[in-house]
């Protein structure tokens, strides 16, 4: 590549947000070896061209209007997913929203950007990190961010591009970070920053987001850069709002709605087929990226507390359901002589094929699916899963397989202690309520209706309301989140859509076994 050519090259380029002309048309090249600031203040849309760049967002984005090219080695960008970056692009972003997987150790967030652990020990030490087994979220702020920068590192990115990375910092955290970013510098490295002063005397081009013109300006460093920077952050003057956009009618709002659940049902189906066509997710428990996320879901899952929740639930049925079945009886002590064996049959046939199967996937779905969502809506939130996309892990391998695989274990392991419990407690209430029957006696009876076809009939429906549930979360969790409220919005769906999703599984079943 020649020296004149440029690394980075934005062409024209304009930007709408909100109904908010952020970017009149503008244009600027950066080259190799170059460190640039691009600095404006709060509101002139640096992390919207952030996201740009990194291929978050684009022209199809709603809400957003843009305009003009970006091109990375020729390559153009705008309107193409991070996959388009490869390894050439990386990004680290801010100290809140780092991007870094905060349910992993260092070490562990480490692999992601390369399996050689001698190239991990010298990274980590070019970046004065240690004790990588450590959780990552025990790291001061500073160290974070060297984490960010270590895990890109690794994975071979040459243009990093740097999302104000010492936002929230004291002065101590900001310096090491400063120094960070110095020693980290490949072919080029765009610091997306207000705090343009931590950076003096280091960068080699300043763009400047003018809140007046609206367009980008090259600036030197120097003096007078710093006067023009100073005044324009210190006046905070964001651009001013247009006119918002009128809203859709009724119809039009209807249709969008239509439209969108008939995409999120496609999604959900589409995980589901991709969930069935991969059988042996369980192999991957001792992979060295995915294991570690395996192994949390199942731990998660198979958590005591569920097994005792489903446990104490079983039993209250059970409780409920022999006590009153006899209890009420009508005319019992003339009936219950001639049908009682088959009193005690149809509680074991209806325990085990239907009301127990249910139960534990309703209470599963709600306990297990809205943990998902919530999970996977923070990882959103706080841009791990754009890291996962920027580092190339496939979402579905990584998340979907074990969030499914958990969720299908649990459900089964779940469903059999449920059906133990509920068979004891009933014994225990019948016993009680029968003195001189014996536990053979009721064994016999309880189990007169119950073949092997049943438990295949068990183990499909728990099943595939498992693998549903899973898919739900997961499309309802990877879905963009920029604030707390909307990952609480989306637990509210997961649970609603969940369990509307047991209920007709369940309800299939049903019509095709009886």
């Amino acid at each position: 590549m020649s020296a004149d050519t440029p690394v980075l090259a934005v062409t024209d380029l304009a930007l709408k947000a909100g109904g908010r002309r952020l970017l009149h048309p503008s244009s600027f090249k950066l080259h190799e070896g170059q460190r640039v600031l691009l600095v404006g203040p709060s509101g002139s849309g640096k992390s919207l061209f952030a996201d740009l760049l990194l291929g978050f967002a684009g022209p199809a984005t709603p809400g957003i209007e843009v305009q003009g090219r970006i091109e990375l080695d020729g390559t153009t960008l705008l309107g193409r997913g991070p996959e388009a970056r490869d390894a050439r692009l990386g990004a680290v972003f801010q100290l809140q929203r780092s991007g870094l997987f905060d349910d992993l150790t260092i070490e562990q967030n480490l692999t992601f950007g390369s399996r050689d652990a001698t190239a991990r020990g010298r990274v980590a030490g070019e970046l004065n990190l240690d004790a990588l087994e450590r959780p990552v979220t025990v790291c001061s702020g500073g160290e974070g961010v060297r984490v960010a920068i270590a895990r890109t590192l690794l994975r071979g990115a040459g243009v990093l591009v740097y999302d104000e990375p010492t936002t929230g910092l004291d002065p101590v955290n900001a310096a090491q970070v400063v120094d960070a970013i110095r020693s980290s510098h490949r072919r080029l490295s765009l610091i997306i920053t207000h705090d343009y002063a931590a950076f003096d005397g280091m960068v080699d081009l300043i763009l400047f987001l003018d809140p007046v013109e609206r367009r980008i300006r090259t600036l030197e460093p120097g003096p007078e850069a710093l006067q023009i920077l100073h005044d324009a952050l210190v006046a905070g003057r964001a651009p001013e709002s247009e006119a918002p956009p009128r809203r859709p009618g009724l119809l039009r709002r209807f249709a969008a709605g239509w439209r969108r659940l008939a995409l999120g049902t496609t999604e959900v189906l589409q995980d589901w087929l991709a969930l069935l066509a991969t059988p042996s997710a369980l192999l991957r428990i001792a992979h060295p990226l995915d294991g570690p996320r395996m192994r949390q879901a199942l731990g998660r899952d198979l958590a005591p507390g569920v097994l005792l929740f489903v446990g104490l639930s079983a039993m209250l049925v059970a409780v409920t359901g022999t006590y009153f079945l006899f209890e009420r009886l009508p005319k019992r002590i003339w009936t219950e002589p001639i049908i009682q064996d088959d009193l005690v049959a149809g509680l074991g046939l209806i325990f085990t094929r239907v009301g127990v199967p249910l139960m534990v996937s309703v209470l599963l779905a709600a306990k297990l699916g809205a943990s998902a969502a919530a999970h996977l809506g923070h990882m959103s939130l706080t841009r791990q899963l754009d890291a996962l996309e920027l580092l190339r892990v496939p979402r579905r391998r990584h998340l979907l397989l074990p969030t499914a695989a958990g969720q299908l274990v649990s459900a089964w392991i779940s469903t059999a202690v449920a059906v133990v419990l509920a068979y004891a407690t009933s014994l225990v209430v019948f016993l009680a309520m029968h003195p001189g029957y014996s536990v053979r006696y009721f064994y016999e009876a309880f189990t007169r209706e119950l073949d092997g076809e049943i438990v295949l009939w068990v183990l499909a429906k728990t099943a595939v309301s498992a693998v549903g549930v899973a898919a739900v979360a997961y499309r309802i969790g990877i879905q963009p989140k920029r604030a707390p409220e909307q990952v609480v919005r989306g637990i509210h769906r997961t649970l609603l859509r969940a369990l509307l999703l047991v209920l007709a599984v369940h309800a299939l079943f049903a019509f095709l076994e009886f």
